[in-house]
């Protein structure tokens, strides 16, 4: 094997793996992995939380608040700020955040009661409801014992599939951006007139939902940061794809070809595996993360630890690739190995969890 592979045979956060970030003013020194925000030492949960859990599935809404605070990087460096849970977003300005504009409600994102939205491809949408949520993070300064907003990150989750007449109907990706930018320049506004917030970077993005009974999650098609009141909207282009499909064959075939060869070889070592399949996440048509689930039925530990060694034989063929990789090796719903490796490491991190 052309790298070293180190095992963990417990699961364990290993501190030293982890930067500290004091603050000599602080009354805590704050651990965090490197790359990482630290987060506020007194966290409270977001008053928004069953919100979001209501109306975005689990998978939906983790990828919206990972890829909000991943490329909120850009903009609040990680070793200035911390992270808490948004604050001003109350719950009540959510819903009203949710509904449709109106006399009563003006600072609505969905359209008005009895409108008509155009998708983009010539259908007009009766009764439209595209802003499907948003979600809010900020990013903080300490000095001693008191935190100062700083920066606030947003997300405009859309949903692009709507239904007229019974038969499902798709926003255009370009409309749905059209529309999104015109509601995060609204919404932005809406954000400064807000007690503390004045002249602090807003940084709000548009998220693309998929359909609600879909397995993959949405992606990024936008983002914007508002400076003193200025800023404008760029393109992003993020999305998900299973492997093997057609799409990542059109996509990367190696990878493609790679992975078709990694599932026959396990089912050919335990015919009784269940399943393997992955899902790519693809940004600017290039794949930065495969996530691969191998459902195998073992029966003893050593054939869990040939398994591990056969897929991780395979992987190494991804490493050109230059994505980050994670392996779950489960057996029925138990998950009993976790692989994973980033794109610039050096090794696969191995965690036996039986």
């Amino acid at each position: 094997m052309r790298h070293k592979i180190m095992l963990v045979l417990m699961f364990v956060i290993s501190l030293s793996a982890c930067s500290p970030t004091p603050d000599p003013n602080g009354p805590d020194d704050i651990i965090r992995q490197d790359g990482e925000y630290a987060m506020v030492d007194q966290f409270t949960p977001s008053a928004n939380r069953v919100y979001h859990g209501t109306y975005l599935p689990i998978h939906q809404a983790l990828e919206v608040g990972s890829r909000l605070v991943e490329l909120s990087k850009e903009h609040f460096d990680v070793n200035e700020y911390y992270l808490q849970e948004g604050s001003i977003i109350t719950l009540t300005r959510l819903g009203a955040l949710v509904r449709r504009e109106s006399t009563t409600n003006p600072i609505g994102l969905n359209p008005p009661s009895g409108s008509l939205f155009p998708n983009g491809s010539g259908v007009d949408i009766a009764d439209a409801v595209v802003v499907t949520d948003v979600m809010e993070v900020n990013f903080m300064q300490r000095r001693g014992n008191d935190y100062t907003l700083a920066g606030i990150s947003i997300a405009i989750v859309l949903n692009p599939n709507q239904n007229v007449s019974e038969n499902r109907v798709l926003i255009t990706p370009e409309r749905l951006y059209e529309y999104g930018s015109d509601m995060g320049r609204k919404l932005e506004s809406y954000l400064r007139s807000q007690s503390g917030v004045g002249d602090v970077p807003i940084y709000i993005t548009l998220y693309s939902l998929e359909s609600v009974d879909a397995i993959l999650p949405g992606g990024m098609i936008g983002e914007g940061l508002f400076l003193s009141r200025s800023g404008q909207f760029a393109r992003l282009n993020e999305s998900w794809i299973l492997i093997p499909s057609n799409a990542s064959n059109e996509l990367n075939p190696l990878v493609h070809s790679l992975f078709l060869q990694l599932k026959n070889k396990v089912q050919t070592l335990l015919p009784e595996a269940t399943g393997v399949f992955a899902r790519a996440r693809v940004i600017n048509q290039r794949i930065d993360l495969m996530v691969i689930d191998v459902n195998a039925n073992v029966k003893t530990h050593t054939e869990l630890l040939a398994l591990t060694q056969l897929i991780l034989n395979e992987v190494t063929n991804f490493e050109e690739q230059k994505m980050d990789i994670k392996i779950h090796i489960k057996n029925l719903n138990a998950t009993l190995v976790l692989i994973e490796k980033k794109a610039n490491d050096d090794a696969f991190t191995i965690i036996y969890l039986n």
